[in-house]
């Protein structure tokens, strides 16, 4: 993992060969999920959920990437060309967000970097956890990742996010070899909010891997 991080900042062409190859490899015999992208589909829909009015505007016609950030710009061309058509978006947010009269509300984008604890301090300790948190850590909603302890006897039957408390989720992660508990803390304490994240983070991480 040290050596596809070097090669994404390095070398673009490198990195894009050695995601061609072992991206799906890793994913299947590793759960370790690496972005074809510096920046794809998690900062393309943490985006699109802080700024209602583009999904708005993509809901009536088709929207131009050229209105997006320019650092989405390579994965939006390479998906969806130089114009986004609703049918390919409108369904996923839809799913995303919960059928209420109070509307979709998430908590707020955090203002310092985001924190990560693993246990001994380690993220490579456990095969495809960093992988997983810094996939998380993109949602601009989470303030701090930390793996908290092994699921005792068998491993769990799926992995899930569930709400802990108005400003914390819980996560079960599971590897080939067992299945860890983790919590996702949020930057805003609201009950109702921290059900939206919940139901965001279930969808893009196990609605369809295969998006990316």
């Amino acid at each position: 993992m040290h050596y596809a991080e070097d090669l994404r900042i390095t070398s673009p062409h490198s990195y894009m060969l050695f995601y061609e190859r072992f991206a799906v490899l890793l994913f299947q015999d590793y759960y370790t999920y690496i972005p074809r992208f510096a920046y794809g589909s998690d900062d393309f829909y943490d985006f699109l959920l802080k700024n209602p009015a583009l999904t708005e505007k993509l809901r009536n016609d088709c929207l131009p990437i050229d209105l997006l950030p320019a650092h989405l710009h390579e994965y939006l061309s390479f998906t969806y060309g130089d114009k986004i058509q609703s049918s390919a978006i409108l369904p996923r947010l839809e799913i995303m967000k919960p059928n209420n009269k109070v509307g979709f509300c998430l908590p707020q984008p955090r203002q310092k970097s985001i924190i990560f604890k693993y246990e001994g301090a380690n993220p490579y300790k456990e095969i495809g956890l960093k992988s997983h948190f810094d996939r998380i850590g993109r949602y601009s909603f989470v303030s701090r990742l930390q793996s908290v302890r092994y699921l005792s006897g068998n491993k769990a039957s799926e992995d899930k996010i569930e709400v802990l408390a108005e400003d914390c989720l819980a996560g079960i992660f599971t590897n080939k070899e067992k299945s860890i508990y983790y919590y996702i803390f949020l930057t805003e304490k609201d009950p109702a909010k921290a059900l939206n994240a919940c139901k965001v983070l279930n969808e893009a991480l196990y609605g369809n891997y295969a998006e990316e």
